[in-house]
């Protein structure tokens, strides 16, 4: 098994895990101390533990508060020496309001099969338009509740 393929099980069982939320599908595919990072806004969390835990809180605080997510592969995955790395754009979709379309790319560091570096790179002004995005839309304030 390559690490494309390995990458693209990881992926197939994310895309699982987001619609029945059974996040110990995702726990083979990262090492005991695996690190998770996402470099636009300084995150850096260690440990597979917490990695599952900050994915799981980011997709319940934001994909699963909209009505619809669409994630699709613009570029690779590559594979290059113990990496893998793949662009991607999402579009989400809120009744009353714009849809939004973010697109960014992930890199996986693997070692001995698993990932032991997840990094997921958004520009800048992806990130602020994401951030915007949600306060206005996905805010208390604005009448929705989360999920849960």
């Amino acid at each position: 098994m390559t690490l494309v393929d390995r990458f693209e099980a990881y992926a197939a069982d994310f895309e699982l895990t987001f619609v029945d939320d059974q996040w110990q599908r995702l726990g083979r595919h990262f090492a005991e101390n695996a690190v998770y990072s996402t470099p636009a806004n300084g995150v850096r969390v260690p440990g597979r533990a917490n990695v599952l835990a900050t994915l799981r809180a980011a997709v319940s605080g934001f994909d699963r508060r909209c009505d619809t997510r669409n994630l699709r592969t613009t570029g690779g995955p590559r594979e290059e020496g113990d990496e893998v790395s793949r662009e991607w754009k999402a579009r989400f979709t809120l009744g009353g309001a714009p849809p939004l379309e973010i697109e960014g790319s992930e890199r996986a560091r693997f070692r001995g099969g698993q990932i032991e570096l997840l990094e997921v790179t958004l520009a800048s002004e992806t990130l602020a338009r994401l951030l915007e995005y949600a306060a206005t839309y996905l805010a208390p304030r604005s009448g929705r509740q989360p999920d849960g």
